[in-house]
């Protein structure tokens, strides 16, 4: 077969093109190659390197270039009635209040305000920051507004909400209770611009970790060695000055073994331990620590907001905690600290004192509605004793216009009990200057106290309630702040037992001295112990150090406290509690008997007794308890807890003399939940009396009063302080008071009767 010469050319340059493609197989090359390029050689081609696919690299995560503070530190805040204000503190680190910053304020309100007359204002440090009509009666509404530039300031920052409201169509005093704003907590914030402004850097700024949606700050200890007595004392010591200078009401202590990986808003890492146990977390403090006490946050890089607490050894970390202390010093010892949720100076009264208003943050206000409401606050020592005869008073400076009508009323409340009524007698115009107006002290109190004043105002014009009345009416009332209230001195003695004087002051366990500490068995203990004494700090505004003892170790002479669950405690303590092992099964339980009988006789409940009933009738002509009329006292019996997620706070007063506070409850399973629910502000400050208990499923706490209390002297002897206990003494026990002053008249007529006939034999 003859092949074309054009074929073969064609194939050959066929051949080279391929030649580079087929170099790379592995045949080899035939012996008999006979066409013309056979003489070609080529390099051989190397394969081609096999790149591995480079691993993904993770995106580093976007630092936040705002940050965000919640500023309501209640779980709810409602503005109610014509005239309503709250101020609230938040605690800035230099950082934030450099930054560029706004206000965001999210409310509901009543849907009969009127929103032509109501108005939603927000103060800060004194300069209004915004304000807009009040009409989100249907959905969620927003204020916002940036804040001018060198307004906000490091350290405490006064935010004041006033809420100016009127009724769309009611002139009356009934139809301002109708009146409400709600301010959300959850939305009501400040933004601040930047990076890294969530960071605490110092323990001055330690009051800006502030709190989160709930108003609750959670502080997380992580301790190495707990367990051991003198730490676990030196935790609970620790927790309570953590607790003061965050400035917070509401604190919520949990134990991990190690850091957490995330540390939300509101919330504070705390590590107590030696520098050798420190966690790998915040390893790179160890160098320092080794060195000498070290009380300091770690760095940025390192862990969310998280303060080191620690030395090469414990007497070293005890150094370290007394620098926290010095953030929770008062600048001024004559205040209570102030706290986010009292913005208001708080002044400590110890004998007779003359407070003006204006010293207590309440402003002069002119006023043209019907209700008018105000509150100032100060605090009383633990050893008050004047609640049964003692009278402060108010001397008054306002001005009521000419149409206020006789039936207007002025009221003052104590500790939301109605104390004082004074009708508005100035009906001609012009003002009232110190009109003096008494206040009973009958419901005063150990540590915090708050008077409300409230002005009902009637008008001929609101009785006609013309469209338009409810925001155009002129003024008719001005209060000034010049106004003083004048507390007596008064008598100084401890009657204890007392619940309440230990919730507001810590009492009788203050003076700085290590209180005998018994810890019973449970996993829950140690964080309820620790909730426990965080809230007594915040509420009295002083640590409590403790010594952790075994049971064997307590004195019965000397005052300690108890915190177990009831199936721990032994029999000794538990007949030294006042509190029994059982659960009550109801009013009518087996063993019931003789606490519904004291209760009856309490309260004044019907009786069979002819002598209880009139007993009962005369108390309730008088103002008074049925218990001012006992003679004989009746005996303390233990107390039944209602169930077994209750609660329980009891103190009493040892034979010995010792006072012991007892926190324990039936069920260990729950304690930890029980203890934060009675430490909530509005539960903590209802505590009173021998016993106080708080349920799941109780609306409030349970209160039972002691049948007698010892008086314990507190102040150095002086006449004058004896004859006002006699008094506040007298006026509680009415019947001993009553055979005293009989046997005085006895006395006189007997004495009176030998004198006469002694002069009638010598006439």
């Amino acid at each position: 077969m003859t092949i074309a010469p054009k074929l073969l050319v064609a194939m050959a340059v066929a051949g080279v093109l391929v030649l580079p493609a087929a170099a790379q197989q592995s045949a080899p090359p035939s012996p008999f190659d006979m066409s013309p390029e056979s003489g070609l050689r080529t390099a051989p081609v190397a394969p081609a390197p096999v790149v591995e696919p480079a691993p993904a690299v993770e995106a580093a995560p976007a630092i936040p270039t705002s940050f965000e503070r919640h500023i309501v530190p209640f779980a709810q805040l409602q503005l109610v009635g014509e005239d309503a204000r709250q101020a609230v503190e938040v605690y800035l680190t230099q950082a934030q209040a450099e930054a560029p910053a706004s206000v965001e304020v999210g409310y509901l309100n009543a849907i009969v305000a009127a929103p032509e007359a109501s108005t939603l204002e927000v103060t800060i440090n004194g300069t209004n920051i915004v304000s807009g009509p009040i009409a989100a009666s249907a959905t969620t509404g927003k204020l916002e507004a940036a804040i001018p530039a060198g307004l906000l300031r490091a350290g405490g920052n006064i935010i004041e909400f006033e809420a100016i409201q009127r009724h769309r169509t009611d002139c009356s005093v009934a139809s301002t209770y109708e009146l409400w704003t709600q301010i959300d907590p959850a939305t009501t914030l400040l933004r601040f611009e930047g990076q890294g402004l969530d960071r605490i850097t110092a323990l001055s700024e330690v009051a800006a970790i502030g709190f989160d949606a709930t108003a609750t700050t959670t502080v997380r200890f992580i301790v190495p060695e707990l367990g051991t007595p003198a730490v676990t004392a030196a935790a609970i010591e620790l927790v309570q000055q953590v607790a003061l200078a965050l400035h917070v009401p509401e604190i919520a202590v949990e134990l991990d073994d190690s850091l957490p990986a995330e540390t939300p808003v509101g919330t504070l890492n705390v590590v107590l331990a030696t520098a050798a146990t420190l966690p790998a977390g915040v390893s790179v403090m160890q160098p320092q620590a080794d060195a000498g006490p070290l009380a300091a946050f770690v760095p940025a890089s390192v862990a969310g907001n998280t303060l080191v607490v620690s030395g090469p050894d414990w007497g070293s970390i005890t150094t370290a905690m007394r620098a926290i202390s010095a953030a929770s010093t008062p600048a001024d010892p004559d205040l209570l600290l102030q706290r986010v949720d009292l913005a208001n100076p708080i002044p400590r009264v110890t004998g007779a004192t003359s407070l003006t208003l204006s010293d207590l943050g309440v402003p002069t206000i002119e006023f043209n509605g019907r209700r008018y409401r105000t509150s100032f606050e100060f605090a009383l020592p633990a050893d008050f004793y004047a609640n049964m005869y003692g009278q402060a008073q108010l001397l008054l400076d306002a001005g009521y216009a000419k149409a206020v009508l006789p039936g207007s009323v002025l009221d003052i409340y104590a500790n939301g009990q109605i104390a004082s009524a004074t009708p508005v007698l100035r009906t001609d115009g012009g003002l009232s200057r110190a009109t003096p107006i008494k206040v009973p002290m009958t419901n005063f109190r150990p540590g915090r106290n708050e008077i409300e004043i409230e002005l009902l105002l009637q008008t001929e014009a609101d009785l006609e309630c013309a469209p338009g009345l409810t925001g155009s009416a002129p003024p008719r009332f001005l209060f000034s702040n010049t106004t003083q209230f004048n507390i007596p001195d008064f008598a100084r003695a401890a009657a204890l037992p007392d619940l309440q004087a230990f919730a507001g002051t810590g009492a009788p366990y203050g003076g700085g001295q290590p209180v005998p500490l018994v810890l019973g068995q449970g996993a829950q203990v140690t964080p309820a112990a620790m909730t426990w004494l965080a809230r007594l700090a915040i509420a009295s505004g002083a640590v409590v150090p403790v010594t952790l003892v075994g049971e064997g170790q307590l004195d019965p002479a000397a005052n300690a406290l108890v915190i177990s669950p009831l199936t721990a405690l032994s029999d000794a303590l538990l007949n030294r509690s006042g509190v029994a092992r059982t659960i009550s099964a109801g009013p009518g339980a087996t063993g019931d008997r003789a606490i519904v009988d004291r209760f009856n006789q309490t309260v004044g409940a019907p009786s069979a007794n002819t002598l209880d009933t009139i007993r009962n009738w005369v108390a309730d002509k008088v103002g008074l308890s049925p218990q001012n009329f006992w003679l004989a006292r009746p005996e303390d019996g233990a107390y039944l807890p209602q169930s077994s997620d209750a609660v329980v706070l009891a103190q009493a007063v040892q034979p010995e003399g010792g006072v012991w506070t007892f926190l324990t409850i039936p069920d260990d399973k729950t304690f930890l939940s029980g203890v934060q629910r009675l430490t909530q502000t509005v539960n903590w400050r209802a505590i009173t009396g021998r016993v106080s208990a708080l349920g799941a499923n109780d609306p409030a706490v349970i209160a039972i009063q002691p049948g007698g209390r010892t008086l314990v002297q507190t102040q150095p002897f002086s006449v004058f302080n004896l004859r006002l206990v006699a008094a506040n003494w007298l006026s509680t026990n009415v019947l001993e008071f009553t055979a005293l002053l009989a046997g005085v008249t006895l006395l006189l007529t007997l004495v009176t009767a030998a004198l006469l006939k002694s002069l009638g034999r010598r006439q």
